[in-house]
């Protein structure tokens, strides 16, 4: 590890209960495999007090890459865990559009960041697999490392949360628009414009007083525990709720590579032999694994822009996967970065991702912004982490909750192909985004 970095052993503690006590601070970021149990669920972070930030409310992928590389700081130790501090932030997927020279005609919302990018240095990780907890702190200003971490480890216990309840969701579309996006999109199909596109609607409620992001994401965190889940404060009182299943892309230090793109929905069912027969239909459907598949092969292009020739292999095709509330279908392309490439190029070359756009994607996006009710904000973009070693984890924001300081919003979708039936798509929206919205 770099000499300035104090790494300190802690007693093992609930990440949920080390956030409940820090969660008021700002710029807190709490990257969480809440899946307990779950293999995919490896480690947690919670980051607070950053050194440095980047908050655009409107920006381009250039400034966004041009961001992350100005905020990197590169050093070649080697900590107890693979994240001892560096950069976690945001790109919404308003940045997405112009990455693939297409311009929007969608508004973001001003409470929520195009780009939020912020580098810390001070930080508790959790290794679920080993059951270790550590902190981790560099020094400040006048405050040594150790003085920096012993502050944090003794912040003051706070109350346990209230679960905020059941909230009154809208539906920015109702059925009768849903099942009319979804035949524009058939159209577009059968003219040979694209092979897939992934469509999607929001969801939105009021923000009631007294409304506590925190114990909202707590709440979540508790009916749909998720192994890339996060909790993001986006500054000027809104916040990102996430409890996604779904890794983006990983970079090793070394430069090994790997998405895990999902394509793929049947609901879990409280009855083993309904939920094993759920699960047996969902493998055995031509339809869901040709969507997994061509997903796949876009990943496999996105990644051979910055991968070494012939190190792009798929360990895992359309694999059945079991998660909180429902099945999916994940697969795995792996594939080792070019010299001279780095994590960041990685998520300019993949960035946004092919599982909610299509194929091919830069005409998927067109038609997703033409068919859209409203821009997708930071749905469907992607939380990083982004350590000082090069390596890098990333999870789509899905099966999420944006809140802002008047009001809570959540968004689902589904990838559309030529065979998709416009009443099988809604029922697979409904079993999404149900259990995120405590419906």
């Amino acid at each position: 590890m770099t000499d300035d970095l104090l790494a300190r052993e802690l007693s093992w503690v609930d990440p949920g209960d080390w956030f409940a006590r820090l969660a008021g601070r700002p710029g807190i970021a709490f990257l969480d495999s809440a899946a307990l149990g779950d293999p995919r669920s490896a480690a947690s972070y919670i980051a607070v007090d950053p050194v440095e930030e980047v908050r655009l409310p409107v920006a381009t992928m250039d400034q966004a890459i041009a961001a992350l590389r100005r905020l990197h700081r590169s050093a070649s130790g080697q900590g107890p865990m693979p994240f001892t501090g560096g950069l976690i932030g945001l790109l919404s997927y308003d940045l997405g559009p112009s990455a693939l020279g297409v311009a929007s005609r969608h508004r973001g919302d001003p409470a929520l960041p195009a780009l939020l990018v912020r580098r810390y240095d001070l930080l508790l990780g959790f290794d679920h697999r080993e059951r270790r907890a550590w902190g981790f702190a560099r020094p400040r200003g006048a405050l040594s490392a150790t003085q920096r971490l012993d502050r944090l480890l003794a912040a003051d216990p706070v109350p346990v949360l209230p679960d905020p309840g059941a909230l009154d969701w809208a539906e920015e579309t109702d059925p009768d628009r849903h099942r009319a996006m979804i035949g524009e999109v058939l159209a577009y199909l059968r003219a040979g414009d694209i092979y897939q596109a992934n469509i999607s609607i929001s969801f939105t409620a009021l923000r009631p007083e007294g409304f506590d992001a925190p114990a909202a994401y707590l709440a979540l965190r508790a009916r749909t525990p998720a192994p890339f889940a996060s909790y993001l404060d986006l500054g000027g009182g809104s916040a990102l709720l996430s409890a996604s299943p779904e890794r983006f892309v990983r970079c090793d230090r070394d430069g090994r590579i790997e998405t895990r793109p999902i394509k793929g929905t049947a609901p879990r069912s409280a009855d083993e032999e309904e939920d094993r027969r759920n699960g047996e239909r969902l493998a055995a459907s031509p339809k869901d694994r040709a969507e997994n598949l061509m997903i796949c092969d876009l990943l496999r292009n996105d990644l051979s822009i910055v991968a070494e020739e012939g190190s792009v292999t798929v360990p895992q095709l359309a694999g059945l996967e079991r998660f909180a509330s429902v099945w999916h279908l994940v697969s795995a392309v792996e594939a080792r970065l070019r010299e001279g490439e780095d994590a960041i190029g990685l998520l300019a070359a993949t960035f946004p991702g092919g599982s909610i756009t299509g194929a091919p994607k830069r005409r998927a996006v067109e038609i997703i912004d033409g068919i859209e009710d409203s821009g997708r904000g930071p749905f469907f973009g992607v939380v990083f982490a982004l350590g000082e070693d090069g390596a890098m984890d990333s999870s789509i924001v899905i099966r999420s909750i944006a809140a802002t300081p008047t009001r809570l919003i959540a968004r689902a979708g589904g990838g559309i192909v030529a065979d998709s039936d416009p009443a099988a798509e809604y029922v697979e929206l409904r079993a999404k985004i149900d259990p995120v919205i405590g419906a």
